[in-house]
């Protein structure tokens, strides 16, 4: 016995399961477009933080690169930076990486390093456990100022607000032999 068909009405149900609604395509890619929008909106945003994140790395580097050179270089060394009038200072080139440069066009980053002398009190700096009048003749006071700047006359006392300056102080002491 043959069961009998309804044409009409499985068109018409198969036509319903073939695809997707107007509806449901509007509101896929309404939500797809809010979540690229989302998204791009987030992207400078990181952007910045990364690139103030690879500055603050090669900055760090760099005072710790000075740092290390002049706690391992020699006294006497030390004391031939020291000139007039309680100290002087040398600039010094880095790349991106914080890398010593002497060629200027690959220079990002300018370094200025001062040396305190600790028999000379005119800067006010006492040295730490140091409040009468002997000093500690094992100490040097060592000021580090990074800027991003290729100019080697990059002015350290009075930059530009586009570039400013970090300060870096530190200790370094002689090791007894």
């Amino acid at each position: 016995m043959k069961t009998p068909s309804f044409p009409a009405f499985s068109r018409r149900f198969s036509s319903l399961k073939a695809g997707f609604s107007l509806v449901e395509v509007v509101l896929a890619v309404g939500i797809m477009a809010l979540g690229v929008v989302t998204i791009l909106g987030l992207l400078p945003h990181g952007l910045e933080m990364s690139r103030k994140t690879a500055n603050e790395q090669a900055q760090t580097r760099i005072v710790d690169q000075i740092t290390g050179e002049l706690q391992a270089s020699s006294w006497a060394t030390l004391g031939g930076l020291i000139g007039q009038g309680g100290g002087s200072s040398m600039v010094l080139q880095y790349d991106d990486q914080g890398l010593r440069t002497r060629d200027s066009a690959l220079a990002t980053y300018i370094a200025r390093v001062s040396l305190q002398d600790p028999q000379e009190s005119t800067t006010g700096m006492q040295m730490p456990g140091n409040t009468g009048a002997p000093t500690n003749p094992n100490l040097r006071r060592v000021r580090i100022e990074v800027a991003t700047s290729q100019d080697p006359n990059f002015n350290f006392s009075n930059p530009p607000p586009a570039a400013p300056v970090k300060r870096f102080t530190s200790l370094i002491a002689k090791m007894r032999p």
